[in-house]
């Protein structure tokens, strides 16, 4: 048993079922269910009697706990106040060899430790509730179709790096949605970085098929460390559906116009190339 003051809540033992309790205590959890069940744990392994006095600071960890989430149980109550009235706990703290001179203080820890989980706490625990983190509904490797002003302009996802897409859109509009063998064959002269955010909803998107690219695009098309260089935003849809609107963004980061399966392979894009003056273009 590991002590380091009188305190009801000065040993390793008791940090250790109270941090157990609360790692469980979420969602649908409920507190007396937690509780039957570590306590089970602990009486298992200690169920002799030479070690049974090991269960009084579980007794206490548990009755914390319980009293933080505004639960009660009866059977526990009785077993720590029979503890208390009959100084079992200062025995067993003489056995360990624990220091004499603290004798007093364990006391009156052990009191206000009983009035505390006597009285009503100022604020009830409730169990936390577990966030879900949302997967991206996007993906490296995505084909898709969109509809724009007069058809359907498709787009491949090459890569996936922090929060951005690097995003080809077909110069090409279309009357229909093609099949990946076709959508391939387009051609794109508009291709960047864009944020998730930015991105296309997935409403407005229809999946042609999602191929599997292994290439890492990073540092590519315009990525750098420290900001996004490229079309400003495709949330604007003037990038998808006005290709001139883009042009001047892709010239200064030495953008070609490629098909859309020689993008496959990530060394055909250019390297980051830093953003100069307007003027000077």
């Amino acid at each position: 048993m590991s002590t380091w003051g009188p305190g009801i809540k000065q040993s390793d033992e008791f940090m250790d079922v109270y941090d157990e309790f609360f790692e469980l205590y979420k969602d649908d959890a409920v507190a007396t269910d937690l509780y039957q069940a570590i306590l089970t744990e602990y009486q298992a392994e200690f169920s002799d009697e030479e070690s049974s006095p090991m269960l009084y600071t579980v007794y206490y960890a548990l009755a914390q706990c319980l009293w933080e989430c505004g639960v009660k149980d009866d059977w526990l109550w009785r077993k720590i106040k029979d503890i208390i009235d009959t100084d079992a706990d200062l025995k067993f703290w003489n056995q360990l060899g624990l220091e004499p001179q603290l004798e007093k203080s364990r006391r009156k820890a052990l009191l206000k430790f009983w009035e505390k989980i006597n009285s009503k706490p100022t604020k009830i625990k409730k169990p936390k509730k577990t966030t879900v983190k949302r997967e991206p509904t996007l993906h490296k490797g995505d084909l898709f179709a969109y509809v724009c002003e007069n058809g359907y302009r498709i787009a491949l996802v090459l890569d996936f790096v922090w929060d951005s897409y690097l995003t080809a859109i077909s110069e090409e509009i279309l009357d229909h949605v093609p099949d990946e063998t076709e959508a391939m064959l387009l051609y794109t002269h508009t291709l960047s970085w864009f944020s998730a955010r930015a991105s296309i909803p997935k409403k407005d998107r229809i999946l042609i098929t999602g191929l599997k690219i292994d290439g890492n695009y990073n540092n590519r098309a315009g990525l750098l460390v420290g900001g996004l260089i490229g079309c400003s935003s495709i949330g604007e849809r003037e990038f998808f559906f006005n290709l001139n609107a883009a042009n001047q963004c892709m010239k200064r980061n030495k953008i070609g116009r490629y098909q859309f399966q020689e993008l496959l392979n990530p060394e055909i894009l250019p390297k980051y190339h830093p953003q100069v003056n307007a003027d000077l273009l």
